[in-house]
């Protein structure tokens, strides 16, 4: 039956909700249910049903009947054909209600609010566009740069992205003076760009098709002179160690710290933590919301305010997101990654702080954990932040631990429902959990979630 066509072409449906992806759930008049982009909840629409999946439709929106009152204009040209955003056509506030719903029934279908007080209120995004520090362009065979139209390896040319910052798209837009990088991007399959909001440089990362050969080293020498805006240039290939940073280092700055990218938090007012800075080597995760990073970061405080710790153990903490900030409140802190670079940025900003409670090991968090456990260590919270896939591999380490509570960050509402299960298998409970909209005009929803023994 997959992928096969449904006998029915048009139908008129009312969308009942909008579902995790984005897209508006129906029911067709023989009982089937529907799936169809672009679309609101209470909206009665005319759609053409394209193929039958298991157990659901695929559809395509033809007509508007009712529309909902919160609809709005896409402000992008490319919006519904760029696989980027899927919520452009609603008002923010709506998207925010949307996000707010999907993490509920979520949540309920695997029956973890069932032990939890409400949803808290929402953390919306203090920018609805041009919030993103951090672009991955796709790069054809033609050198033209965008994105992937959706579910497709299609490019959809762009000149900019109202996601993105003011220097991202200056940058993009400044594309084609540029000879040497319009030679790098011949030879390109992506592209980022990542702007550095502690300093106002910006960084590119290339990712060739092949090794990179010495024209390319000159193209990338000459860069700097050609885009005045990027400070930085690396070079990477399959097979070939990372190069760069380029243009070379004239300055006597020293290469190591070139290329870096800066995150500035001013204090947080009534939390008892004063201004600073982080620092990651580009490439290296982190969120791309660097305003709603920060609030983000002081709403983890304040969940934690009312609870005594002392020891915590940040077993995905990258460059210092968590650590740093819970270090300066005074917390001892105790942070591992997988990636190298990762923990070099945060030994670093932990020394740039002027911290000597914090320790951080290059190992991943299941094996971290284990050890930690192992060597007697115990903490009185663990903080969560894992990739999309959740961190099910950790959960069974983590009662070795000891910690009375535990902050999980999650960006995915399925494998937050799944690790919320085993959690509460160990004894604990929920005692906080609410949307971070750190990506509006998308899908995607970040979580926060505080669970106590």
């Amino acid at each position: 039956m997959g992928g096969a066509k449904a006998a029915k072409v048009k139908e008129t449906v009312r969308i009942a909700k909008v579902v995790a992806g984005g897209q508006g759930l129906a029911r067709t008049a023989s009982g089937q249910v529907l799936l169809v982009p672009g679309v609101l909840p209470g909206e009665e629409v005319v759609v053409k049903v394209l193929r039958e999946r298991k157990g659901f439709l695929e559809a395509e929106l033809l007509e508007i009947v009712s529309g909902h009152p919160q609809r709005v204009a896409p402000p992008c040209p490319h919006f519904g054909r760029c696989g980027g955003c899927d919520l452009q056509h609603a008002a923010y506030p709506l998207q925010v209600e949307i996000k707010n719903g999907i993490l509920r029934e979520q949540l309920e279908r695997g029956g973890a609010l069932e032990l939890a007080a409400p949803l808290a209120a929402p953390l919306a995004s203090p920018l609805p566009f041009g919030y993103r520090q951090r672009l991955r362009l796709q790069v054809d065979a033609d050198g033209r740069w965008g994105f992937f139209r959706g579910r497709t390896h299609d490019l959809e040319a762009i000149a900019e992205c109202p996601l993105a910052g003011p220097e991202i798209n200056a940058v993009i837009r400044d594309f084609p003076a540029s000879p040497a990088l319009m030679r790098l991007l011949s030879n390109a399959q992506e592209v980022e760009v990542i702007a550095s909001p502690g300093d106002g440089k910006v960084v590119l990362i290339l990712h060739l098709r092949r090794k990179a050969r010495p024209a390319d080293l000159q193209a990338s020498a000459r860069l700097g002179a050609e885009l005045v805006s990027v400070s930085a240039i690396f070079l990477e290939a399959e097979g070939q160690q990372r190069l760069g940073p380029f243009p070379e280092d004239t300055a006597g700055e020293g290469g190591g710290e070139r290329g870096l990218v800066c995150l500035d938090f001013p204090a947080l007012s009534g939390l008892g933590v004063p201004d600073y800075l982080l620092v990651q080597e580009a490439g290296g995760f982190c969120q791309v919301n660097p305003a709603q990073n920060r609030r983000m970061v002081e709403q983890m405080l304040a969940w934690l305010a009312g609870f005594e710790v002392t020891t915590a153990a940040d077993l995905f903490c990258g460059m210092g997101n968590f650590s740093i900030p819970l270090a300066l409140a005074g917390i001892a802190v105790t942070g591992s990654d997988l990636q190298r670079s990762a923990i070099r940025s945060a030994a670093r900003n932990a020394e740039a702080a002027g911290l000597s409670n914090c320790t951080f090991i290059q190992a991943a968090a299941e094996q971290a954990a284990r050890k930690l456990a192992e060597a007697g260590a115990h903490f009185d919270l663990v903080v969560l932040d894992p990739p999309r896939r959740g961190c099910a591999e950790v959960i069974p380490r983590l009662a070795g631990l000891g910690a009375g509570l535990l902050l999980y960050i999650s960006c995915d509402p399925a494998t937050l429902a799944r690790d919320l299960a085993g959690l509460t298998g160990q004894g604990y409970r929920l005692e906080k959990v609410g949307v971070i909209d750190m990506f509006p005009q998308t899908a995607h929803l970040e979580s926060m979630v505080l669970l106590r023994k």
